[in-house]
This record gives C-alpha cells, structure tokens and sequence, in this order.
C-alpha cells in the first residue's frame, strides 16, 4: 500500500461523492485517471484492506424494524447455520464470537411476519433454541475515522 491508496482509503471514510461521476471526483482528488483509481481499489478488495463499499441506511426512517440477534450454536453445524442466517437480504454485521451466544448479526424486517419466520427456520431447520433479540430502541451514529498515514 503506497500513500495514494493511504489517501484513497481516508477518502473512502469521509464517504463517497454523491455525483455522476463519484470515481472520477475521487480520482480527479488524488490526481490519479479514473482507470488508476478503479484498479487501486480493485487492489485493496484483492489484498483485505478495504472489505465493502456502500451505503448506511436509516432502517427505521425506511419503515423497517432492527433486531441485534445473538444466537447459540453448536460448533458442528455453526457453517451450516451461518450460511442459511447470510442467505437473508434482511441479514447484516454477521461475527461469530467467543461464548454461549456465539453468533451475532442484525436483522431488518418490514413486518413482524418476515422475522418470526426467519426464526421458524433456525429453530425447524438447525433445532437452534437459545435464540436472543435485542430490538434497536435508539440510533446512535458514532462517525468512526480511522486516520491512515499519520505515524
């Protein structure tokens, strides 16, 4: 990683320009070509630095409803289950961790229907029975800035 990648990624954390054209506005910034700024990305993708672009969304303000799951799984089906809990569109932020509740990941539904049978699944499909919901009663935007190149 040389220092325009450094600016890249800082750049990427202040958030992408809602233009035409935001790749070439971040190009045009670093004073690369657009082509330069696609492969550089491509590059961080390829080598683990850079893991997801796109948007953050307020659930709430779009009529959805957030639920922090954490979950009991035995080790022996944990790919199994994390593989059936990631097919779900409403499925973010899914870890695995130390613990009883060993896997953790948000849900955002439209109804209560769409929830209740994601949870049918686990517990039909994976006979998975230590199941936690924590709602989402308040937002908090946190604004997190990892500044890159600064020693």
């Amino acid at each position: 990683m040389d220092a325009t990648d450094i600016k890249l990624i800082n750049l990427f954390q202040k958030g992408i320009p809602l233009e035409k054209n935001p790749y070439g506005v971040l190009a045009l910034q670093l004073g690369i070509s657009r082509s330069e700024l696609l492969e550089r990305i491509k590059a961080l993708f390829e080598q683990g630095y850079i893991r997801r672009i796109g948007g953050t969304f307020n659930n709430a303000g779009m009529g959805y409803t957030s639920v922090l799951f954490g979950i009991q799984v035995p080790d022996d089906i944990f790919d199994n289950v994390a593989e059936y809990v990631n097919s779900f569109k409403a499925v973010t932020h899914n870890y695995q961790r130390s613990g009883m509740l060993n896997m953790w990941f948000t849900f955002s539904a439209e109804d209560s229907d769409e929830k209740r049978n994601f949870v049918q699944g686990l517990q039909a499909g994976f006979k998975i029975t230590q199941i936690f919901e924590f709602p989402n009663l308040k937002n908090y935007k946190l604004n997190v800035f990892f500044e890159l190149g600064g020693g």
